[in-house]
């Protein structure tokens, strides 16, 4: 039966809050943890962090992690933190993973963290991604062209406070960059997951007639996607640059799950941008050609009751599971503002009060739906395990 505890250090200098976290770890389980989760705020030099880290941690740990947007201890939502989960696993077996693209295929990096994983017997993979250098829909595929698209994956895209510059994954003692870490566990254990966004569609469905790489999705039943877009927001469509967090696209149906009629939201695409000169929506995630998709609103408080809803799931699937991993969204706390404690808050009044609870907020999320792990905008995830 695995041992946990999570600790949040705040500290000018990156290699004594790497020092007072381990102390922190080792304290609480009363000897170094075998597995170290690790997400921190981008202003922390990493050298200097992980330096100290390891100063005192056990020189087998397992640790990976990225830095984040925000972080989630055991407490709720935090920021500007270095925040860490310790785990002696006992039964379990615990591996990390890495991955650097050979000539940017992001696909390449998929397959060869894929190939980890199997090497190692793994029954689940939490799966760290940068995002911004990567292609993290090629990189996913490629660990399921490995795996099975069955096979669970949970984790999210490492950030950097909304900036999309440098984005910085942690393995071992290596900082890396443009990379994508893993953590490889094994044995017996048993695991739920989840994912719910708390958005409401409205308005007609829509098929999405027309999408460039993916991404760019320039024509909704013909008609050029912005217009249509701009038209279902009103007033609101003057700023879209917040328009599109604030109100995403909800794919209801794909080509080969067509819409079942109904008001369920598959994934969410948030609206990054667009194109103006060719009336196109950009999505930092695939929306294929063919897809039927709804626009999508919600409030802060239908936001923060999907969240908790979310838990309330993971509660029934999973009584008693000793570690919650939560996967939040960059764009579901910009929305949310000075509330953004609140979502977290309600998710953990859902939650066992004996589950030691970690996570980040990400610019993207990675969990399953309806068996097979998809990517996730503008989503509350979160995966209990326990073994």
């Amino acid at each position: 039966m695995l041992a946990a505890t999570t600790a949040s250090i705040t500290h000018d200098d990156p290699y004594q809050a790497g020092r007072d976290l381990a102390a922190e770890l080792n304290d609480a389980l009363g000897a170094s943890p075998d597995v170290v989760l690790l997400f921190a705020a981008p202003t922390y030099d990493p050298h200097g962090l992980l330096a100290g880290l390891h100063r005192r941690l056990a020189p087998g740990v397992q640790l990976v992690g990225c830095t984040s947007f925000a972080e989630i201890n055991h407490e709720g939502a935090v920021s500007g933190t270095v925040t860490a989960l310790g785990v002696r696993t006992r039964d379990l077996a615990a591996h990390a993973l890495h991955a650097t693209p050979a000539g940017g295929d992001s696909f390449a990096v998929g397959l060869a963290l894929g190939e980890q994983a199997r090497e190692r017997d793994a029954s689940l993979l939490l799966l760290f991604v940068d995002g911004v250098r990567l292609h993290s829909g090629d990189v996913l595929r490629g660990v399921q062209s490995v795996l099975g698209p069955e096979f669970p994956i949970v984790g999210g895209l490492a950030a950097d406070d909304v900036r999309f510059e440098r984005i910085r994954e942690f393995c071992g003692r290596d900082v890396l960059e443009g990379a994508a870490v893993g953590l490889a566990l094994a044995g017996p254990l048993r695991h739920a997951t989840v994912a719910r966004g708390g958005w409401e569609p409205i308005g007609a469905t829509r098929r999405c007639t027309r999408v460039e790489r993916d991404r760019l999705v320039l024509e909704l039943d013909g008609q050029p996607a912005l217009n249509i877009y701009r038209e279902y927001l009103g007033a609101q469509g003057r700023d879209l640059k917040t328009a599109g967090i604030e109100f995403p696209l909800g794919i209801v149906g794909t080509p080969d799950r067509p819409w079942r009629g109904d008001d369920h939201v598959h994934v969410v695409r948030a609206v990054y941008g667009v194109d103006e000169a060719r009336g196109g929506l950009r999505c930092n995630r695939e929306i294929p050609e063919g897809a039927e998709i709804r626009m999508l609103r919600a409030t802060k408080e239908d936001l923060i009751r999907g969240a908790a809803e979310a838990a309330a799931d993971l509660g029934r699937a999973l009584p008693g599971g000793r570690l919650a991993l939560v996967f939040d969204c960059f764009a579901r706390k910009m929305v949310l503002g000075a509330r953004y404690k609140e979502e977290v808050a309600a998710a953990y009044s859902r939650l066992s009060p004996a589950a030691t609870r970690v996570g980040f907020y990400s610019y993207g999320q990675l969990a399953p739906v309806a068996g097979q792990t998809e990517h996730h905008d503008a989503t509350f995830t979160a995966v209990v395990i326990d073994g």
